[in-house]
């Protein structure tokens, strides 16, 4: 296969729904409040996230055996597991 036929050939629906697929990675509070909700503006979406989150008492547990606290700005995978457990993928 040319180089060019590379670029230019469509997309299976497998390889489609892997880049729709959820990976769980290392978020700023920023970056997954964006992809909840992505009609706010970035401060806005991260603000909303805190307060869903701050608001569960069971996920602010879970996500305290972490050692997480409410003035990390980088939250690790286990901990955006932690929310996208609660949350549901976004």
């Amino acid at each position: 296969m040319k180089k060019d036929d590379r670029k230019s050939r469509i997309k299976t629906a497998g390889e489609e729904e892997e880049e729709r697929m959820w990976k769980n990675r290392s978020f700023t509070w920023m970056e997954l409040g964006i992809l909840y909700s992505p009609d706010l503006t970035p401060a806005a979406a991260s603000r909303r996230l805190k307060v869903w989150v701050t608001a569960n008492a069971g996920l602010l547990r879970s996500l305290g055996k972490t050692g997480w606290n409410r003035t990390q700005r980088i939250l690790t995978p286990r901990q955006v597991g932690y929310i996208v457990e609660v949350l549901g993928e976004p």
